[in-house]
């Protein structure tokens, strides 16, 4: 299970962004912050029985990265989370804003597309999501994720019959944290 959530004060556009992720991601758990501190934000994460949070950051009003932390329990009211990776992501389109989008209706596995992947940040990705998603990771699932590049990464979810789902993001820059 992973968590979604964002900085403290999210604009309407990140918040419709990560409306959009969680409707992608299965078994995903969307958490307004307010005031939640992150060790708050870990805490919760363990009482849910997820792993991994992700954390979506802004620069004027738009999505600008996305954090990804490890939580881990590690006995009574103590967790330890660690920062695994940071995407500097250079652009989004939110699903509302793609006429040829779709909603993703009963997805219980995902498969990751990363053929169109040249650059050693583009298969960190590809790697961090395998990681992530783990046991939702299937050959033939019900949403693929495709990987490509250009002059940046591009990470689009599609249903079976091949249409856009969810938001398209770009991502700009990749800063590994942990391996």
């Amino acid at each position: 299970m992973i968590v979604i959530t964002t900085s403290r004060r999210p604009s309407p556009r990140t918040r419709s962004f990560v409306k959009d992720l969680s409707s992608i991601l299965p078994s995903s758990v969307r958490i307004n912050r307010g005031h939640k501190s992150l060790v708050e934000l870990a805490v919760e994460t363990t009482k849910l029985g997820a792993k991994y949070i992700l954390l979506v950051t802004e620069k004027s009003g738009n999505p600008r990265g996305l954090i990804i932390y490890g939580v881990e329990g590690m006995g009574h009211y103590r967790v330890v989370s660690k920062r695994l990776a940071i995407l500097l992501i250079k652009g989004v389109k939110l699903s509302r804003e793609n006429p040829e989008s779709s909603k993703a209706y009963g997805v219980s596995s995902i498969s990751i597309d990363y053929s169109k992947c040249f650059s050693d940040d583009c298969f960190y990705i590809a790697d961090l999501l395998l990681k992530i998603l783990g046991d939702m990771v299937s050959e033939k699932g019900d949403l693929r994720i495709l990987l490509g590049e250009n002059k940046y990464i591009s990470i689009q979810a599609l249903n079976i019959y091949g249409k856009p789902v969810g938001p398209l993001v770009l991502v700009e820059r990749v800063i590994r944290l942990q391996d």
